[in-house]
Formats: C-alpha cells, sequence, structure tokens
C-alpha cells in the first residue's frame, strides 16, 4: 500500500491511497472465504463451495465493495495511527478503479481534529483577587428581595407550585434556595426557588415587623428563624462572590492562553459549538415560557443572524476546549474508573440502555478531564 497526504486550511485533509493488484486479490479472497464458511449453499458443505457459485449467487460486485470497504478501514486506520490523524465525522471516499484482479485505489477527503501549537503557558501569570466579603447591606437586601418576591406572588391555597414571579429584583444577589425544609416553593427576584412549609395566602403580610421581614417569614421559606435566614443568605452570598472571583480568574486565563497558543479551527467545530450554544439560548427562554421564535422578533432579529453573531464566541470556546485538551495530554492527566464511577451515581440509569451508559460513561470522562486540566493550569498560573 502506498499513499499521499495533503493538509489544507482548518483541518482539511486529503489521503490518496494505491493498493497493489496482489493486496487486493487476497482481500478479495477473503470475503468469499468468509462467504464459503458462514452461508449455506444447497448441495454444499461450508467452506467447499466454489468461488464461481458463491459469484453468481452473491454477486461480483458485492464481493468487490465488500473487499474496498474492508481494505479502506483497514488503511485509513494505519494511516491515522501513523500520522496522528483523529477524524472528524466519517471520511467521503471516492473510489478510482475498482475490479477483479485488478489494482484498487481510492481517495479519502476528511476534517481532521486541528494541531494545537503550544506556546509556554508555564509562564504565564494571572492574578488571583481574594472575592469581596459580605456586608450586613448585601444580605438585609437579598432578604428585602426575596420578601418582595415572596410578596408578589398570587399562589392559590393549598397548591403545589407557583407562577413564575412579576416582582423584578435590583440586581443584588439572592437567596438560592433553603437547605431546611421541603414543600412548596416559590420564585424570588432572581428565578431561584425559595421553599416554605405553611399553606398561605403569599398577600398576608407577617405580624410583628413593620417590613413583614421577621422569625415568622423566615419560618415561611423553610429557616428556622431571621437568624438562621440571615445565616443561609450570608453563605449562599458568599459562594457567589467566590464563583464570581473563580470565573473572573478562567477568563483571564482563557484571554491569556488564547494569545498564546496557535490553533485553525475547522467550521464543522465551529457550527457545532454554534448549535449548542443555540440549544441553551433555547432552553433558558424555556424556563421563562419563551420561545425561540419570539426572542428572535423581540430582538428584531433571525436565527441566522443570531448564529453569524455567535459565531465568534463559538470559535473562541473551541479553541479553548482543544488547547485545554492538548495541555491536559502533555501533562498526563488522567481519570480513573473511580472517579468516572463516582459521578455517574447521580444520575439515573435505570431506563438507559448498554450503549447510553456507555456514552455517559465516557461524557463523564471527559467531563472529569477538562476540569483537572483546568484546575492543574489554575494552580500553576494563578497568584
Amino acid at each position: 500500500m502506498q499513499y499521499t497526504l495533503n493538509r489544507g486550511e482548518k483541518g482539511r485533509v486529503e489521503v490518496k491511497v494505491d493498493i497493489s493488484k496482489v493486496a487486493f486479490v487476497a482481500a478479495y479472497g477473503d470475503i468469499v472465504e468468509v462467504i464459503s464458511r458462514d452461508q449455506k449453499f444447497p448441495g454444499f458443505r461450508p467452506g467447499k463451495i466454489p468461488v464461481n457459485v458463491i459469484e453468481d449467487k452473491i454477486g461480483v460486485n458485492k464481493i468487490l465493495n465488500d473487499a474496498a470497504s474492508f481494505l479502506v478501514t483497514k488503511h485509513l486506520d494505519e494511516i491515522f495511527k501513523k500520522e496522528n490523524i483523529t477524524a472528524l465525522g466519517s471520511p467521503n471516499i471516492a473510489v478510482h478503479s475498482l475490479a477483479k484482479d485488478s489494482p484498487f485505489s481510492f481517495t479519502a477527503t476528511l476534517t481532521a481534529k486541528p494541531q494545537v501549537k503550544l506556546g509556554d503557558w508555564k509562564k504565564l501569570k494571572v492574578k488571583r483577587v481574594k472575592p469581596k466579603e459580605v456586608a450586613e447591606k448585601d444580605v438585609s437586601e437579598s432578604i428585602k428581595n426575596i420578601h418582595e418576591a415572596y410578596q408578589k406572588q398570587k399562589v392559590a391555597k393549598g397548591t403545589e407550585e407557583t407562577k413564575e414571579s412579576e416582582g423584578a429584583g435590583d440586581g443584588q444577589p439572592s437567596f438560592a434556595k433553603a437547605s431546611e425544609g421541603q414543600g412548596k416553593f416559590i420564585y424570588d427576584a432572581r428565578g431561584n426557588k425559595v421553599f416554605f412549609k405553611e399553606k398561605t395566602k403569599v398577600a398576608e403580610e407577617s405580624k410583628g415587623s413593620k417590613d413583614g421581614i421577621d422569625d415568622e417569614f423566615a419560618k415561611k421559606i423553610g429557616a428556622r428563624d431571621l437568624k438562621h435566614l440571615q445565616e443561609l443568605v450570608r453563605v449562599d452570598l458568599e459562594k457567589i462572590m467566590a464563583d464570581q472571583v473563580e470565573a473572573k480568574l478562567e477568563n483571564e486565563l482563557f484571554d491569556e492562553i488564547l494569545k498564546l497558543a496557535e490553533v485553525e479551527v475547522p467550521d464543522i467545530l465551529i457550527d457545532d459549538e454554534i448549535n449548542r450554544i443555540v440549544v441553551r439560548i433555547t432552553q433558558n427562554l424555556e424556563q421563562q415560557n419563551k420561545k425561540l421564535d419570539d426572542y428572535l422578533k423581540e430582538e428584531n432579529t433571525t436565527l441566522d443572524a443570531l448564529r453569524a453573531k455567535l459565531r465568534p464566541q463559538a470559535e473562541n470556546n473551541v479553541k479553548i476546549t482543544l488547547i485545554m485538551d492538548e495541555i491536559g495530554k502533555k501533562e498526563k492527566v488522567q481519570v480513573t474508573r473511580e472517579e468516572i464511577e463516582n459521578a455517574a451515581k447521580g444520575v439515573d440509569q435505570a431506563k438507559l440502555d448498554e450503549k447510553q451508559k456507555a456514552d455517559l460513561r465516557n461524557y463523564m470522562a471527559v467531563s472529569i478531564f477538562q476540569a483537572k486540566t483546568l484546575d492543574l493550569v489554575k494552580k500553576a498560573v494563578a497568584i
């Protein structure tokens, strides 16, 4: 077997493969032998069926195509391994010559996973700032937001769920969820669930406090008392602040890595990422009882225009993923079976078939690999 390989822009690869007459005749014979052994022909014992009988029954073209398919798969696997090529999707195969007792040649055209040229990323330094301290004012404002949303909800007595809040907050972080208590809930001013225990009309003011924010109100949304609610809100705000700092660090890190590394992203990967972003937008809109078409009308735009607007973001997302993947491989980041199994425990797999379970484990493995790689990089460059 001989081949020539040409690399084009954005991961395009073209491989022309020439297979000798001897090799193709041998592959043809192997296919005939398998048919003779595995299929039943009246009047003949398995493995003892003459070639001409098989050709008449099965068809020469069918045997030729099976032999060609076998050789295409076999030799492309060998070439991809030797040339360090990972195909994105199935290659397009163009057959140039296919005949009995003749050489066989074909060309495979594909998009390959791009190669990443890493700079010396370990020299990068990104400053980690301390999270903002949560002040009493922050806690009070958040509880006020929750109380305002609670009052504006129209909950029928005895129902299990409420409609989405009509009010809007002032942008302050708010209590995400009660750590104690179960049952009914409302949504606070930021759309988070707030659980409460008693069956009550929310328009009813709590007694014993001028603004209604007191122990009774705290109990209604799952806390033991107002002090406990303040503690829960403070913990929640501290986590929000810490997450914001971590997100800022990661964004700055990604910006620096993008400047340092070189990678040419194929259109197929950018389009896939745009599709994922659109799906997330659609899901977020559905949570607000909206549809994508309604959103597009409100923004006076089209789906094509939205996709075009998302393209730069999608390209950067793909670049970051490819760069971090390359760093993880270079640094020999490993994911253990135990880590995958522990991550999968949180997913209900009762209705999944074996393929779906395997896909889930692969997804978990990739997610853990990415998380461990990001953690490694942050520890190396954050100051």
